[in-house]
């Protein structure tokens, strides 16, 4: 094989090599697999629409939805299961009767044989509705605050639901945004790199540079081009996270909207409002507030065992009484209604005392340990504002430093650049500077979205939204 055979084959190659990179350089913004994305029937998906989304199909907030439905329904039950009068109505009842006595008493008391073994038939068909209260010391109160604390920490689980689903979609799309934009500088690297190539390949040819300058410059190309494509994978792969955090099996292929980051100085956060704020609204707190009071209501039905029962009933009937078979399905209202109340008091003084006493202790222990647990969720709330707000302060701090670095080192590649074509720098100090540049580059982007995630993170240790005034969310 000659030298000018081998020439043309590297030649070719080098054309083929320039060609892909071209391809994929002019892909700009929209890389191939965001372009895959971008099909005629795919829509744009913003930031608000995923969150309107996810609210009505993440299968973990639709639960916490679907549990909070429960509450009418048991507040009802409640109410007449154990606060009004237990109604039980009787509309038929018949029944018919043989009696054979073969036994009879004289005079005197004294039991002889009946001289009449007959069989004695008899019948009867009556209605009735009953009420009975039973009321047990502060049985009634209790019942209803233990299905009021119910309700509440189920719509409080609520709650806790859609802020996690929020602070979870909204970290999800930031993440998918963030790979994204490294992608495109990924790209914007490709282009810059098939540029250095061309200086490389025409300072070659005019004799100022070495054929090793040539192959390190597309040896450059091959490397970011594959740097290019995991990135693209990696983008891929984060809308793959956002699409399962939104929970819409028939959500088609999507685009991401174009969504401008908030940017603030956290200088201007008050850490103690931020603490008494998440004090006040953070739903684990609450969630762990409420578990006292439901404690200290089990403890008040534990010590009831020792009160006495109170039943109230009383009785409205229609009854008809006949010899043979005359009251049999007998449904005329001829007779009179009879009406019974009833009083009683049942005092279990000392049924089951070790039992009583057991349960009472138990239940005193639980609230004094549910007490505990409720002051260790107020320190940690407390101590976890206070560790975001000074995260979001470091991530602040580590984003002016970055976009100073990304500054320098592009005024230094520009520089370098220049040397270069003038021949002061080799081809190993201007690939320094070239990877120094991508580095910074993607450090900014990293320290941009790393801002995101610590306010992110934040507003999760309080609870709700974190909006400085004067900022847009």
């Amino acid at each position: 094989m000659t030298t000018t055979t081998k020439g043309k084959r590297g030649e070719r190659r080098r054309l083929a090599l320039e060609a892909c990179i071209v391809t994929l350089a002019l892909a700009g913004p929209a890389a191939p697999l965001e372009g895959q994305a971008q099909a005629p029937d795919s829509v744009t998906l913003t930031l608000d629409g995923a969150l309107n989304l996810a609210r009505g199909t993440n299968p973990t907030y639709r639960q916490a939805v679907n549990s909070a439905g429960l509450n009418g329904t048991e507040t009802r039950t409640t109410w007449f299961s154990q606060v009004l009068p237990q109604a039980q109505l009787n509309l038929f009842n018949t029944q018919f009767t043989g009696n054979l006595t073969r036994q009879g008493f004289d005079n005197f008391g004294n039991p002889i044989e009946n001289p009449i073994s007959d069989w004695k038939y008899f019948s009867q068909t009556d209605q009735s509705l009953d009420l009975t209260w039973s009321i047990q010391g502060s049985s009634i109160f209790n019942a209803l605050d233990r299905q009021r604390l119910t309700n509440l920490d189920r719509d409080i689980a609520e709650t806790r639901a859609l802020t996690d689903l929020e602070v979870t979609v909204r970290r999800a799309y930031w993440d998918a945004l963030e790979q994204r934009e490294l992608m495109r500088a990924e790209g914007e690297l490709v282009e810059a790199r098939r540029v250095d190539h061309e200086v490389a390949q025409r300072l070659f040819s005019l004799a100022m540079r070495t054929r090793v300058d040539v192959l390190n410059a597309e040896l450059g190309i091959e490397q970011q081009a594959l740097a290019l494509r995991q990135q693209q994978a990696a983008f891929e792969k984060a809308k793959l996270a956002l699409r399962t955090r939104l929970g819409d099996e028939d959500l088609g292929p999507f685009r991401l909207g174009e969504e401008s980051l908030p940017e603030f100085d956290p200088g201007t956060l008050d850490g103690d409002a931020l603490v008494a704020r998440a004090l006040s609204v953070n739903p684990e707190l609450r969630q762990a507030e409420v578990a006292v009071q439901s404690a200290r209501v089990g403890l008040k039905e534990s010590k009831r065992a020792w009160w006495p029962t109170l039943i109230l009933n009383f009785q409205l009937a229609r009854r008809a009484r006949t010899d043979q078979g005359e009251a049999l399905f007998d449904v005329s209202f001829n007779e009179a209604l009879d009406q019974q109340f009833y009083i009683g008091l049942r005092v279990p003084m000392f049924n089951n005392f070790f039992e009583n006493q057991q349960d009472i202790h138990r239940s005193s222990v639980d609230f004094t340990n549910r007490t505990e647990a409720e002051r260790d969720t107020r320190l940690r709330v407390e101590e976890s504002v206070r560790s975001a707000v000074l995260e979001l302060s470091n991530q602040y701090e580590s984003l002016r430093l970055a976009e100073r670095s990304a500054e320098i080192a592009q005024e230094a590649l520009r520089l370098a650049r220049e040397e270069y074509r003038i021949g002061t720098r080799t081809f190993e100090d201007l690939r320094q500077a070239i990877d120094s540049e991508a580095t910074t580059r993607r450090q900014l982007i990293q320290g941009r979205y790393a801002f995101v995630d610590a306010l992110l993170s934040l507003e999760e240790a309080v609870g709700a939204r974190v909006t400085p005034a004067g900022v847009e969310r």
